[in-house]
């Protein structure tokens, strides 16, 4: 049984992940610190769950002795996180994304290379079934030679979500971004764990269209070029109005030589109605209990996690790339300088 604590209570997917570490076979989850926002929201799981509970960072870390936390904490907070956890040879799942800047991506890799800690971003994309299948075919050569990768991925503005105080999303010193890369990450480190090579160039437009009132972007379309000529776009961000039937939606295509297939519905769901809407509800999400297991079990086995923090770093600095492709109204070239 890995000890096991979690930090932070800001990041919405806190919601499936309190639960899933809770519950793991292999875990028991012995303390929570809210450090952030939603401290009542921590402090009845903390009761649920049987957890210590704190609201201070050194107080938690100073009291407790575990072997792996899960951060869902603010991004501009993960390198505080890591930098109190990892000396004390703490293992860390690091909620997306990985840092709010390549500078301090490359710190916390290092200090979790330094103490010999693993490090794992929960990236969801290799963790759906359809794309799972997409990826399986693709190796086989079922497509020939890929032309083509394209994904969508929309939801609704966090600051929706019922329960929870989510508005940091909109503060860009805390989030690092907007609705594009908010969502989009997980698309772009989806295309590239489907194509398996590093990409080249970025062109992209981000904006802020749908919400005028708000300070950050909310969705945006990046063009990237892979090694060896493959196009890929990501189309992504915060695009779902309150009356969509669902909060999430995600679509993963391939276009190549021999054929094409489109993944359509990544998750299982039912369909809900009363007198004012129609809703989709997602029932069975395979992919964050896989994700949990794969941290816990690269732990057990002491062996590299299935998306390092390098793989982290590389969707980031997709991104990054992504905003100053943007900015500019120019395309970029990889690696960038940071």
């Amino acid at each position: 049984m890995l000890r096991f604590g979690i930090v932070g209570y800001d990041h919405p997917h806190i919601i499936r992940y309190a639960p899933t570490i809770a519950t793991h076979r292999h875990i028991r989850l012995t303390a929570i610190a809210a450090i952030g926002l939603n401290k009542e929201m921590a402090k009845k799981d903390a009761e649920r769950f049987g957890s210590r509970y704190y609201e201070d960072l050194e107080e938690f870390v100073s009291s407790e002795e575990l072997d792996a936390i899960y951060i869902a904490t603010d991004p501009s907070r993960h390198l505080e996180v890591v930098s109190k956890t990892a000396p004390k040879g703490v293992h860390i799942l690091c909620d997306k994304p990985i840092a709010i800047s390549l500078k301090e991506a490359d710190e916390i890799i290092s200090l979790a290379e330094k103490n010999g800690v693993k490090l794992m971003v929960p990236f969801n994309p290799p963790y759906q079934l359809g794309v799972i299948r997409m990826k399986e075919m693709i190796e086989k050569g079922e497509f020939g030679d890929i032309y083509n990768l394209n994904a969508t991925k929309y939801g609704k503005i966090p600051t929706t979500i019922k329960g929870m105080d989510t508005s940091w999303f909109l503060d860009k010193s805390r989030a690092g971004f907007g609705g594009f890369a908010d969502i989009g990450i997980h698309a772009v480190y989806g295309l590239m764990w489907l194509i398996q090579k590093p990409v080249k160039r970025v062109y992209a437009k981000i904006e802020r269209k749908l919400y005028k009132e708000i300070p950050v972007d909310d969705i945006g379309v990046a063009l990237m070029e892979f090694e060896g000529g493959t196009v890929g776009t990501v189309s992504a961000g915060w695009a779902n109005p309150l009356g969509f039937p669902t909060h999430l939606d995600a679509t993963f295509e391939v276009l190549g030589s021999k054929g094409a297939m489109v993944v359509a519905k990544p998750y299982h769901d039912f369909k809900v109605f009363d007198q004012e809407k129609t809703e989709s509800v997602n029932w069975w999400r395979v992919d964050i209990t896989r994700l949990v297991d794969e941290f816990v079990m690269s732990i057990l086995e002491n062996r590299e996690p299935a998306i390092t923090g390098k793989d982290a770093r590389d969707a980031l600095e997709v991104v990054v790339a992504a905003y100053r492709s943007s900015e500019t109204g120019t395309e970029v070239t990889l690696p960038l300088t940071v």
